[in-house]
Parts: structure tokens; C-alpha cells; sequence
């Protein structure tokens, strides 16, 4: 099964330092990226073994304005359209107990046993 998740890590901190894999337990530093993998399934086989999974990556972006998730959306969004990932879903919530403004995107790619994303 492919593990993408340090090759996605290292990218989104190009877009900005506060990156995490997981949401804290309280979150005090805004603005933030959480993403996780969201699915990691095989999508065709061949020979009766996975030769292609397809693979999914949810991003949160938190901020204390509409307009600095959305700048970091966009540029998180071209980020993981150049990895190889197309998005599939965009919602824009507000997050009461943080009193943030939250930006929950997903992507897929298909992606081979050696990690390499395909369109």
C-alpha cells in the first residue's frame, strides 16, 4: 500500500511552516494546515495483485479571517495540483470553539507500487 504522506508534508510546508498531520489537542496558532490521508484503496489489479491504488488527502486550512483561508487554499490547492492530486471536494465552515474560519478541501491521485502518481 503507497504511503504518501511525508511527500505531501514536505510540500504543503512550502506553503506555509505550521503543518501538522493531526489536529492538536487545543489549536492556539493560526493560521494552520492539517491534512491526513483519507483513503488509500487499490483501484485495478492485475494478475490477481494491486498494481494501482487510489489515494486520498484531506486538507484543513484554519484562520482568523475568510480571506487568509482562501489565500492559503489557493496556494495549497496549486501545490497538490502539481504533486499529481485533483481536488474532489471544497467547503468553507466556521469552527465555533476556535473562533476560526476552516477550509476543508480532498484530493485524489492514482498512484502505482512505486509511489509515482499518475493522472
Amino acid at each position: 500500500m503507497p504511503e504518501l504522506s511525508e511527500y505531501v508534508f514536505s510540500a504543503l510546508q512550502e506553503v506555509h511552516t505550521l503543518v501538522s498531520y493531526h489536529h492538536p489537542a487545543v489549536m492556539t496558532q493560526f493560521p494552520c494546515l492539517i491534512f491526513f490521508e483519507s483513503g488509500n484503496d487499490v483501484h485495478a489489479r492485475a494478475d490477481g495483485k494491486a498494481y494501482l491504488h487510489e489515494i486520498e488527502y484531506t486538507l484543513e486550512i484554519y484562520a482568523l479571517s475568510p480571506e487568509i483561508a482562501h489565500s492559503l487554499s489557493a496556494a495549497a490547492d496549486e501545490k497538490m495540483r502539481e504533486l499529481g492530486f485533483s481536488r474532489s471536494y471544497c467547503c468553507d465552515l466556521f469552527d465555533d470553539d476556535s473562533r476560526a474560519h476552516r477550509r476543508v478541501m480532498r484530493y485524489r491521485a492514482l498512484c502505482d507500487n512505486h509511489n509515482i502518481l499518475t493522472q
